[in-house]
């Protein structure tokens, strides 16, 4: 609760009762009571001074007690509390059907030591204003457009944003019906989803739209005093985000055709290529034709190479990959890359410091990708005479880390920030270094690190992390 002090407005024609009062409610609480003997003596207080709350008795000369909180709450709105007279349910009722906030017997406030209870209306109504308030001005400073809606689909009220998006104010909102601002079905359907709110007892959320604009609603049931007879309808435009969707689908499907033609066009002639060096190797006995041979049969390599990260990096963000990662056997998975990068690269001297632990790791398939590229990187970007890379793999209660350490010509400090980066070029190397790029996306996926550091006396490692799969 709002525990500020709180200026109180007190009517009443008895100044006994006046001087009473305030003196005992300064004194029960942080209340600070300003007196008024009637309700133009009031309204003219009203006018010169700012006050939380007006307290008034209901038999007055001129304005009673209702015609004063009639004036008030159209000029002011302010809390009111009326005080009625021993036994007068009939005004009691009144006053609550009127909008008072609330309403005390003057028999139940005047016996010694009962102030209290008019203190605590006092808090209890002026907290509830300001937390109305509080909530007023979070409710008009969403973009969301929000509204309170009757069972029959009548605006009730409505914020800023929904009166701008209908090109109105709020006060013409109130009272339409919600097809005088919107297209027929869509009225029709966010009334029906607020009725089932209403049904349910809790949110119903669901999307419609009309034109070209999209919109994401929620309608949850608002209560008031004991009954449920209005839902507020809270509605978000999400134009834009639907038209980004729509982009990421036709770019995931070029995206398909193009690994479709990685995988099979451009893959099969590749084949065809190396197939026909080979046969041509066969026949050919100078040294310098067999130089050429030699090249064709590493550009075909490379092609492949290329070809098989292109479509890796395309299965990559294909969309699904962050779904589909289980436990998969690191040292299987290692041990494979290994033995194909010691078939490729005939000068490469790989060791492996075994055992290499047997363990099961949080990703997919694709972490094939990443051990051959770090071990394509070692080999290709050595100019070593005698090029070697080192494979080693520790594990903790929670991780596994793997470590290729190769004796190439490092990598610059300066580069070591941005090697991973998307086309970032290795090291003297004609290549897009896009393997780097795939390597670090897929161990972002998994949820582990890739690192690069220098090694002892040359060279650099690459240390990936990875999360056990639990």
């Amino acid at each position: 609760m709002d525990t500020s002090s709180i200026d109180v407005l007190l009517v009443d024609d008895s100044g006994f009762f006046r001087t009473i009062v305030s003196d005992r409610l300064g004194e029960a609480a942080d209340i600070s009571v300003w007196k008024a003997e009637d309700g133009e003596d009031a309204l003219s207080t009203l006018a010169d001074r700012s006050v939380d709350c007006v307290v008034s008795d209901f038999e007055m000369p001129g304005l009673n007690g209702l015609q004063l909180y009639e004036r008030v709450d159209a000029e002011y709105g302010l809390p009111f509390i009326l005080l009625t007279g021993q036994g007068d349910e009939r005004t009691a009722s009144r006053a609550i059907g009127a909008g008072v906030d609330d309403y005390l017997r003057k028999d139940d406030i005047a016996e010694e030591g009962q102030l209290q209870l008019l203190a605590n209306r006092i808090e209890n109504v002026v907290a509830q204003r300001r937390a109305n308030e509080k909530y007023e001005l979070l409710v008009n400073n969403t973009p969301d457009e929000i509204t309170q809606v009757g069972r029959d689909g009548t605006i009730a009220a409505a914020n800023e944003a929904a009166a701008r998006s209908f090109d109105t104010t709020r006060s013409e909102l109130v009272g339409k019906h919600l097809s005088d601002v919107l297209p027929k079905e869509t009225a029709a359907g966010r009334i029906e989803h607020g009725r089932r709110a209403l049904t349910a007892g809790s949110a119903v959320t669901f999307q419609d739209g009309f034109g070209v604009r999209h919109f994401h609603n929620v309608a949850a049931p608002v209560s008031v005093g004991s009954e449920t007879d209005s839902f507020q309808l809270i509605t978000r435009d999400i134009t834009g985000q639907k038209r980004r969707e729509r982009e990421l689908e036709n770019r995931t499907d070029e995206l398909a055709v193009i690994n479709r033609l990685v995988r099979h066009d451009i893959n099969n002639d590749i084949q065809l290529l190396m197939a026909w060096a080979d046969g041509i190797d066969r026949y050919v006995d100078d040294e310098d034709a067999r130089e050429y041979v030699e090249r064709i049969q590493g550009t075909c390599d490379h092609i492949d190479e290329l070809t098989t990260i292109a479509r890796d990096f395309v299965d990559s963000i294909g969309g699904d990959a962050e779904f589909s990662l289980t436990g998969v056997d690191l040292r299987q998975i290692l041990d494979d890359e290994v033995e194909k990068a010691d078939r490729r690269y005939d000068e490469l001297t790989i060791a492996v410091d075994r055992p290499i632990p047997r363990v099961s790791v949080r990703a997919n398939e694709l972490l094939s990708s990443v051990f051959g590229n770090l071990l394509s990187n070692a080999a290709r970007h050595n100019d070593s005479t005698d090029p070697r890379v080192s494979v080693a793999a520790t594990e903790s209660a929670t991780e596994v880390s793997v470590r290729f350490g190769d004796n190439g010509p490092g990598i610059s400090d300066a580069q070591k920030d941005s090697i991973f980066g998307k086309g970032e070029m290795g090291p003297e190397s004609p290549g897009t270094g896009i393997g780097l790029y795939l390597a670090h996306t897929l161990v972002d996926q998994y949820g582990g690190e890739i690192e690069v550091a220098d090694n002892d006396p040359t060279g650099c490692v690459f240390t990936v992390t990875l999360p056990k799969h639990a």
